[in-house]
């Protein structure tokens, strides 16, 4: 991996920045015969994608697309290629759950289609058909306009129930021939919506920065993935994270599945609720960062030298201090701190972080030692607890 990006995080093993990690166990070859994958071929008018991408139907911008955009002799060319009745590359698209579709790969050739519908360039450079040189869609001859607009785009649709770790192995099949994709970036395309909205807003904040030490580098969405763990988790604590039939989703040990899942949640939740989310997220970082300013989320040091932040105490810690008010952490910092350090010192918790390896494996019974430290706040007599209101 390379140290640039993960500079500053302890635990990054399984989103690894330049191979895709499907699944972390020895068992793959076991899961792929038993898994629902689903992909049809379908065919699409450039009309009819334009029209999808429109009315907000076809996603075609997803952050993880991240390809140079293409030069307008590019474009132009395309767009001759197509006149001219030269055949493309097949497409692939992903279906979400609701009808959308999510451009896995073509998003180039998309976007010079619509954009020359839209008459935002002229063709230029053209070999062969020279003579359209320098003009918009419109000034084409009809039929022109007519057979770019019917041309039919060939694409191998991904559609549901196949699981993510299938999507993310296939995503990462197509793409190939540019940079690799690591879980957070395909799970960032495959569940636009409020989730996407939510974490983009979080990992901006000046608390999650000031208590990170800007040390949580944001180019591979790293920042992402390890606000969407603890985000998951919380709810799932909570017992707040349920699918679309009410029923409480349970973790497995299979991340990227249960991160999925949490994104699902997120976009089906209200205004209200993806707030209450933020304010507790803020609240959570603003009191870690009373009590442990920029020691937060950190193993103890023996030494000068600073432990990067550890993943798995990002979210334990985050989710001990989301049930505090500011005030009383503000209060009672030293008393707090001493019981975390205590906390830390546990050579069965150091265990359970060094076996860990970013699996999340670990996350119930380190959350258990979370709750029981959480009670032992609260009975004593010394300490006036004052919750955060939660959701």
């Amino acid at each position: 991996m390379q140290e640039s990006i993960i500079d500053g995080l302890e635990n990054f093993e399984t989103e690894d920045d330049n191979l895709l990690v499907v699944d972390n166990s020895d068992d793959t070859d076991d899961i792929y015969p038993e898994a629902n994958i689903k992909v049809e071929r379908h065919q699409y008018s450039v009309f009819e994608l334009n029209r999808k991408y429109t009315r907000k139907q076809l996603i075609l911008d997803p952050d993880f697309q991240r390809e140079v955009v293409w030069k307008k002799d590019q474009q132009s060319e395309l767009i001759e290629s197509v006149l001219m009745g030269i055949p493309l590359p097949i497409f692939y698209l992903n279906e979400t759950k609701d009808g959308n579709l999510v451009v896995v790969d073509g998003r180039q050739r998309l976007t010079t289609f619509f954009s020359f519908l839209n008459e935002e360039f002229k063709l230029k450079n053209l070999k062969v058909l020279k003579s359209l040189n320098g003009l918009v869609f419109s000034e084409l001859e009809e039929k022109m306009q007519a057979s770019l607009e019917d041309f039919q785009v060939i694409a191998q649709v991904i559609k549901p129930p196949t699981p993510d770790r299938i999507k993310f192995d296939i995503f990462d099949r197509v793409n190939r021939g540019g940079t690799p994709l690591n879980n957070q970036e395909m799970r960032n395309a495959l569940y636009q919506g409020k989730s996407t909205v939510l974490l983009s807003r979080l990992v901006n904040l000046k608390i999650f920065k000031t208590v990170t030490s800007n040390s949580i580098n944001s180019t591979r969405m790293k920042d992402r993935y390890l606000v969407l763990r603890f985000i998951s988790f919380y709810l799932w604590k909570k017992d707040l994270l349920v699918d679309p039939n009410g029923n409480l989703i349970e973790y497995k040990n299979d991340i990227d599945e249960f991160l999925g899942k949490s994104m699902e949640y997120l976009n089906r939740c209200n205004e209200e609720r993806i707030e209450k989310l933020s304010n507790m997220f803020k609240n959570s970082m603003q009191n870690n960062f009373i009590v442990f300013n920029e020691d937060a989320f950190r193993r103890l040091s023996n030494g000068d030298k600073k432990n990067p932040i550890n993943m798995i105490l990002f979210e334990a810690f985050s989710y001990l201090f989301s049930q505090f008010s500011e005030g009383f952490c503000t209060t009672n910092r030293d008393y707090l701190k001493e019981k975390c350090i205590n906390l830390l010192i546990n050579n069965k918790l150091n265990k359970l972080l060094t076996l860990d390896r970013g699996r999340g494996i670990v996350i119930p019974e380190i959350f258990s030692m979370l709750e029981e430290l959480k009670e032992e706040i609260i009975n004593d007599n010394e300490v006036d607890y004052k919750p955060f209101k939660e959701l």
